[in-house]
């Protein structure tokens, strides 16, 4: 999406931060904005990723601000 002009933010767990960062620079987007929620996912409760999406949610606005 950010290549093709969209604003776009890669939200990825802590576990992945490194390999989230690597990935963009690879791709030519070195500053790609990034929002870090805590891991692991899949071993919780539907209510729990939701309250971590919605907590994450003015991260990501604010990161597409930025653009």
């Amino acid at each position: 999406m950010e290549q093709q002009g969209r604003p776009a933010v890669t939200i990825v767990t802590e576990a992945f931060t490194a390999a989230a960062v690597a990935r963009a620079a690879a791709l030519g987007l070195p500053d790609h904005p990034r929002v870090t929620v805590a891991h692991p996912l899949a071993s919780r409760r539907g209510d729990e990723v939701e309250h971590m999406a919605t907590a994450a949610v003015a991260s990501v606005a604010a990161a597409i601000v930025k653009r």
